[in-house]
Protein backbone atom coordinates (compact mmCIF):
# COMPACT_ATOMS: atom_id res chain seq x y z
CA UNK A 1 0.00 0.00 0.00
CA UNK A 2 1.46 3.50 -0.75
CA UNK A 3 0.45 6.54 1.06
CA UNK A 4 0.17 10.07 -0.56
CA UNK A 5 0.70 13.22 0.66
CA UNK A 6 -3.21 13.71 -0.05
CA UNK A 7 -4.04 10.45 1.97
CA UNK A 8 -2.06 12.61 4.83
CA UNK A 9 -3.63 15.80 4.19
CA UNK A 10 -6.92 13.92 4.21
CA UNK A 11 -6.15 12.36 7.40
CA UNK A 12 -5.32 15.48 9.15
CA UNK A 13 -8.35 17.07 8.02
CA UNK A 14 -10.25 14.13 9.46
CA UNK A 15 -9.18 15.62 13.03
CA UNK A 16 -11.10 18.63 12.65
CA UNK A 17 -14.36 16.62 13.57
CA UNK A 18 -15.62 19.19 15.41
CA UNK A 19 -17.52 22.48 15.12
CA UNK A 20 -14.99 24.44 17.65
CA UNK A 21 -11.97 23.04 16.01
CA UNK A 22 -13.18 23.86 12.11
CA UNK A 23 -14.34 27.27 13.92
CA UNK A 24 -10.62 28.32 15.27
CA UNK A 25 -9.35 26.63 12.29
CA UNK A 26 -11.17 28.94 10.22
CA UNK A 27 -10.80 31.90 12.14
CA UNK A 28 -6.64 31.91 11.84
CA UNK A 29 -7.23 30.95 7.86
CA UNK A 30 -9.36 33.57 7.20
CA UNK A 31 -7.13 36.17 9.81
CA UNK A 32 -3.90 35.52 7.71
CA UNK A 33 -1.84 38.17 6.95
CA UNK A 34 2.21 38.78 6.46
CA UNK A 35 3.45 35.01 5.13
CA UNK A 36 0.14 33.35 6.52
CA UNK A 37 0.29 34.73 10.39
CA UNK A 38 -2.53 35.56 12.16
CA UNK A 39 -2.41 37.47 15.18
CA UNK A 40 -5.48 36.26 17.46
CA UNK A 41 -5.64 36.73 21.13
CA UNK A 42 -7.44 34.03 23.14
CA UNK A 43 -10.12 36.23 24.25
CA UNK A 44 -11.15 36.80 20.57
CA UNK A 45 -11.21 33.47 20.15
CA UNK A 46 -13.31 32.69 22.95
CA UNK A 47 -15.28 35.52 22.29
CA UNK A 48 -16.23 34.45 18.13
CA UNK A 49 -16.44 31.13 19.80
CA UNK A 50 -18.00 31.22 23.19
CA UNK A 51 -15.84 28.78 24.30
CA UNK A 52 -13.53 29.13 27.62
CA UNK A 53 -10.39 30.53 27.58
CA UNK A 54 -8.97 26.85 28.79
CA UNK A 55 -11.37 25.38 25.72
CA UNK A 56 -9.61 27.22 23.34
CA UNK A 57 -5.99 26.28 25.07
CA UNK A 58 -6.48 22.75 24.51
CA UNK A 59 -8.14 23.11 20.49
CA UNK A 60 -4.92 25.47 19.96
CA UNK A 61 -2.64 23.05 21.47
CA UNK A 62 -4.27 19.73 20.02
CA UNK A 63 -4.43 21.77 16.47
CA UNK A 64 -0.42 22.60 17.10
CA UNK A 65 0.23 18.92 18.18
CA UNK A 66 -1.04 17.12 14.34
CA UNK A 67 0.89 19.83 12.82
CA UNK A 68 -2.34 21.75 11.16
CA UNK A 69 -1.27 25.22 12.52
CA UNK A 70 2.18 26.68 13.73
CA UNK A 71 2.44 29.16 16.85
CA UNK A 72 4.78 31.76 17.58
CA UNK A 73 4.81 34.90 19.66
CA UNK A 74 3.84 38.22 18.33
CA UNK A 75 6.72 40.18 20.43
CA UNK A 76 8.53 40.04 22.43
CA UNK A 77 6.66 40.87 25.90
CA UNK A 78 5.34 38.40 27.80
CA UNK A 79 1.94 39.63 27.83
CA UNK A 80 2.17 39.59 23.46
CA UNK A 81 -0.66 37.18 21.96
CA UNK A 82 0.72 34.67 19.98
CA UNK A 83 0.58 34.07 16.48
CA UNK A 84 -0.77 31.58 13.88
CA UNK A 85 -0.37 29.78 10.26
CA UNK A 86 -2.40 27.51 8.69
CA UNK A 87 0.92 24.65 7.74
CA UNK A 88 0.21 23.95 4.00
CA UNK A 89 1.96 20.64 2.58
Amino acid sequence: MIITLDDIITLQHNKLNTLSRKLIYLMIQGNAKVEGWATISRNDFSKATTLPSRSVDTILKYLVSIALIERRKSGEQHSSPYQYRIIKP
